[in-house]
Order: C-alpha cells, then structure tokens, then sequence
C-alpha cells in the first residue's frame, strides 16, 4: 500500500488506530512506521496510551506543532514496494491471504494456546537451553565451542555475536527452528550458511549483533604513555633526530558490542522488509513467527520474480527464433528467384538456340568446321533441355530445398514484428 499524506493526517491517523495496525496496513514495521513518524515530527502516542484508551480513561493527545521545513509537509508512505511488478504484487498478496487461510485452519484444530507461534523473552547468559531442536543442534554445537577473536566475537554458520550474548543466540536459534517448523517451511545449517526454505524456495537467514565504533576516551595511563612519547620525540627533534610515527598509544575508535541482535535476511529483498532487530520495547525474540512470514514473503517474491523474468526470457528466445525462421525464409525466398530466373534462362537459351539450328543454311556436303558446329550446338541444345525437364527440375528442388513439405520454417504466427533497436531481443 502507497500513500501520500499531510503531517496532519498523518497524527489525526497514528493518534486514532494503533501503530502497529496502521504500520500493517502499509506493509511496514511498527518501528519502521515510528521512524517515518519521528522524521516528519509528529508526535505518537506514548506506551500505554490505548491501554488507557480501553479502560476508558481520559487521555490527552500530544498536539501537532508546526515546521517552517515545507519537505516535511508531506509523507510518503510505502513508497519501498513501488517498484515491484503487479504480477509480484499480486503473488504476494495471493500468498499473504494463504498463509492467513492456514493459521485459522490451525487455530479451528488447535484452539489452545499452543496452536500461536512461539515466542520467548530473552535469555540470560547463565539459562542455557537443554534440548535443542534438531535443525540448529549442528550450529548450536559450533557456537558453543566457538573461541572469540579479539574484540570477543564468537561466529558459526550465519551467527556473529558477542561471546557475551552466546545463550541468547542459541535460544533465538532453538525458537526461530520452532517457528519455522509450525509454519509449514524448513530451517537447515550447511556449509554455506543458515537457510529457511519452503516449497517454493530457499533464504539464507543470519542473525547478528549490532557494533558501534565510539571515539575512544584515553585513560590515564594511556595520556601519561602519550606525555612519555611526546617529551621523547621533542628531545629527538632537538637533537635533529625526526620521526612521524603515531604518539597517541590507544586506538582511534572503541568497538562496542551493544547486545541488540537482528535476525535477518542475506540478500537484496526488492524493498520487502528484510531484518527485524532489538528495539525499545521489541525483542527478536517476540518477532520470531513474524520473521518466518517475513521470509516466507520474500521467498513468494522471489519465486514470482524468478518465474516473470523465466517467462519473459522463453518468450524473447521464441521471438529470437521467430525471426531466425523469418530470416531462413527471406533467403530461401531469394534462392527460389534466383532458381526460377536460372529456369527462364535456360529455356530462353534453348528456344534461341532452336531457333539458330532450324535458321542454319543446309547442304549436302558441309565443310568440316561447319558441321562440327550444327552438331555442337544440337549437343548443347540437348544438355540444356535435360537440365529443364520435369524430372531434373524436381530433382534440383529437392537438393536445395526449396519447396520442403512439411516446411520447417513455417511460422502459425505470421512474420514476427520487425525491431525497433538491436536492445529488442
């Protein structure tokens, strides 16, 4: 969905539905929808503001100051699925109603509340889960036996975290298989990765920790080692000793593992949302079943891409053979001509040359040379004839093939349309 509003629709909008179903509507995230909101500066209603709203209590609603700044008069919204064709569109919006048909055919037999997708809230370091699901038991091992580099990080196939939050991955890990094997998809780790497939496709999935490079705060120790090399450089520049190396003795930047993970997809998703991560109040953890449906729909979007650009390629190699077999027939048209005209010409030649031999004078005894030439001309009057006849003719049309039945170059369709540019095919 695309929508182009005012900032005044858009706060009369987020302050009379909540976020998170207007930010379903536009195919976003509830934060994604937050941050459009945040950049146009209107306000959002605060956490419990609908509780409030339920339980009929008085709420007051942050007014809607306005901005000098006209670029921020209007919002675009959803514009990220713009580009998608309308077969993909459709794909997934035929997808979306599947997947909506199968979660009430699942919740009519399983009304209890194991029949939800499973979530959980995040594990402490010391909370190790015991009984991992099969799919991940593979990387769960490689995670746990995983020595960290330098700046504590930890990696196996599709993971890269902070050896700190080690539980924690596993746990997203053990719940997200969990998640996928209710949706009816696949959660695999092989040598290239974590991958969520379906029947209609595959996705290499990867779960990371954010990492922020701050500028490095010296300590004392550090500034009293930098006071040390500079009294020493300053004391060689005396003496006529230079030297340009770096004084300071600590690094320019700190890297800082923050602890907010984000469960995502490795790959270009055509603007579909692709990567659900920590937030203020969101946990991946709680976006696990969401993230399946995310895939899921990237997969859809995938498959139906994949099958528009399958069709479109059959079809520009019919019209490449279309015009190859419009080529083949010109020429073929050109060698009949040419044979017709070799006909005519023939059967010029010997009309003509009956015609001398009749016109020739006649005598009893002819010279030598003379009768040579009346019996030369009637050789070659016999040569060309038995090159004209039926039987020789047919023969030659069969050699060249110029009249085939059935005609391998027909076309049911007709001449292809001509080229508009050499890009056409």
């Amino acid at each position: 969905m695309k929508r182009t509003l005012t900032r005044e629709e858009l706060h009369d909008l987020v302050w009379s539905t909540p976020i998170l179903k207007v930010a379903e509507e536009f195919g976003l995230s509830d934060r994604g929808f937050a941050k459009i909101c945040a950049r146009h500066l209107v306000p959002t209603p605060p956490r419990g503001y609908w509780a409030k709203v339920e339980a009929g209590q008085s709420v007051k609603k942050t007014p809607l100051r306005s901005v000098e700044n006209k670029a921020l008069h209007t919002v675009h919204i959803g514009a990220a699925k713009a580009h998608l064709s309308d077969s993909v569109l459709a794909a997934l919006a035929a997808a979306k109603a599947e997947r909506q048909r199968q979660a009430e055919e699942r919740k009519q037999q399983l009304p209890t509340a194991n029949a939800s997708a499973p979530t959980l809230e995040p594990l402490a370091a010391n909370q190790p889960i015991q009984v991992l699901h099969k799919p991940v038991a593979s990387i769960v091992q490689q995670l746990r036996k995983a020595k960290p580099d330098g700046d504590g990080v930890i990696s196996a196939k599709g993971v890269c975290v902070h050896e700190r939050t080690r539980e924690r991955a596993i746990g997203i890990l053990h719940h997200l298989a969990i998640a996928t094997e209710a949706d009816g998809a696949e959660l695999t780790a092989n040598e290239h990765g974590l991958h969520l497939s379906t029947s209609q496709g595959a996705v290499r999935v990867v779960l990371t920790e954010e990492r922020k490079r701050p500028k490095h705060t010296p300590t004392e120790s550090e500034l009293a080692e930098y006071q040390r090399r500079k009294a020493k450089r300053d004391k060689d520049q005396a003496r006529g000793r230079w030297s340009f190396e770096r004084l300071e003795p600590w690094p320019e930047f700190d890297v800082v593992y923050t602890g907010k993970l984000t469960l995502g997809y490795d790959g270009y998703a055509n603007g579909l949302r692709k990567s659900w991560s920590d937030g203020k109040s969101q946990t991946v953890e709680r976006c696990v079943a969401d993230f399946v449906a995310g895939m899921r729909t990237i997969i859809v979007a995938k498959a139906e891409q994949k099958r528009v650009a399958e069709e479109r390629e059959r079809a520009k190699q019919a019209m490449w053979r279309r015009r190859e077999l419009a080529r083949l027939r010109a020429e073929r048209e050109d060698k009949r001509s040419v044979y017709l005209e070799e006909i005519a010409a023939a059967r010029r030649k010997v009309a003509d040359l009956q015609t001398t031999i009749d016109a020739i004078p006649r005598a009893d005894n002819l010279p030598a040379d003379y009768a040579r030439m009346i019996g030369w001309a009637k050789e070659r009057l016999a040569e060309l004839e038995a090159r004209t006849t039926v039987e020789a003719i047919q023969a030659t049309l069969q050699e060249k093939n110029l009249f085939p039945e059935p005609d391998e170059l027909l076309d049911p369709e007709g001449d292809p349309p001509p080229r508009k540019s050499y890009w056409d095919d």
